[in-house]
């Protein structure tokens, strides 16, 4: 039965206007303190929401078992006679301590490996110089910057020279080298007294050719 059809009903009955006067407000009373229970409820819901926002917890089934754990968590910070707000505070310090490890590590690191790539050049750089040396290479030093770039570092230091898709001993490379290269190598002094034949001064010296070319 609807409402209306109550309120007809009672309007046949003597004092049936009176009666339907204090449903209406019996009614009305009801609805508001509906809307005032809805209202506290949303509020509350609010306040629950924000909470568990701020302790770092979403609102989920298992929200209940999260707030079990954190309970747990500040109960046995309390039974070790810290307050959470002392732990809080440890734990900001040890994370600036970690911070300050981690860049201190950061730092040796790129230190370590500065001084290795500078190790690993000296090391490129005698070993083409001597290879050089071997074969008669003017000015081995000089040479040795023209072609450090053809020389690769393998995971346990070890040197090879890399010649197109041949990779050869160091020896090997800078004398493949040097044989393509001529002007690179010294001239082989001429035997007798005077010039080295093929002209006055150093008009004879492959190398000092090779860069009047």
């Amino acid at each position: 039965m609807e409402l209306k059809e109550v309120y007809e009903k009672l309007e046949k009955l003597e004092g049936g206007a009176e009666l339907i006067t204090a449903v209406k407000a019996e009614c009305n009373r009801l609805a508001n303190e509906a809307k005032t229970h809805r209202q506290n409820g949303d509020k509350s819901a609010a306040k629950v929401k924000s909470l568990l926002e701020s302790l770092g917890l979403e609102d989920g089934d298992d929200v209940a078992d999260k707030a079990k754990e954190l309970k747990a968590t500040l109960d046995s910070f309390a039974q070790g006679g810290k307050k959470p707000e002392e732990v809080a505070k440890a734990m900001a310090d040890l994370t600036k301590k970690v911070d300050s490890v981690t860049k201190q590590l950061a730092d040796m690191t790129a230190k370590a490996d500065s001084e290795k790539a500078k190790r690993l050049e000296a090391v490129k750089t005698s070993a083409l110089v001597d290879a050089l040396t071997k074969g008669n290479a003017a000015a081995p030093k000089e040479m040795a910057r023209l072609i450090a770039d053809k020389l690769e570092v393998a995971d346990d230091e070890s040197l090879s020279y890399k010649d197109g898709d041949k990779t050869l001993s160091v020896d090997d490379g800078v004398k493949s080298w040097l044989t393509a290269n001529s002007w690179a190598v010294k001239a082989t002094p001429q035997g007798g007294g005077g010039a080295p034949a093929g002209g006055n001064g150093g008009d004879g010296d492959p190398f000092l050719s090779g860069f009047g070319e």
